[in-house]
């Protein structure tokens, strides 16, 4: 998993410039890859909760693009190039979770939905700037600043 709170944030979140289509398969190859020893096209179609022959098609490209390692009948794996776009997508997701529920304090599942939304649409800017947010918020947490003990009565009202 990734510690968003000791990173570099220019590199963490650089443009993609992919597609949130495109960035959601990479997402899911690295989760599943993470989670099983081996990731076919039967599991992304599986977990994007899609037809097989539109999981090949966005692999190919992928593929073109230098993404990923995929011949046809086998394995998917990331490539580095991959492996650096899925930490951005990653990241921006983990961010914007840990913005929504330790912030914002909207329930885990729904801030995990919520970052599924957002995270394609936000720019790096944007993000950067949440991260910093959480940076601040944490280290005010820690050492109990009143605003934040204001934030919260104002939140769960």
């Amino acid at each position: 998993m990734i510690d968003i709170y000791s990173i570099d944030l220019d590199k963490l979140y650089g443009d993609t410039e992919l597609t949130p289509h495109m960035e959601d398969y990479i997402e899911t190859i690295a989760i599943l890859s993470r989670n099983n020893r081996v990731v076919r096209v039967k599991d992304i179609a599986a977990e994007l909760k899609i037809k097989m022959p539109s999981v090949t098609s966005a692999l190919n490209k992928l593929k073109d693009l230098g993404l990923i390692d995929y011949e046809k009948y086998g394995y998917i794996e990331l490539t580095k190039a991959g492996s650096i776009i899925s930490d951005r997508v990653l990241s921006r997701h983990i961010c914007l979770t840990e913005f929504f529920s330790r912030v914002l304090k909207v329930p885990e599942g729904r801030a995990e939905k919520e970052a599924c939304i957002i995270e394609h649409h936000i720019t790096p800017d944007v993000c950067k700037r949440i991260h910093k947010f959480l940076i601040h918020y944490k280290k005010s947490e820690e050492s109990g600043k009143e605003w934040i003990t204001e934030l919260n009565k104002i939140l769960n009202k």
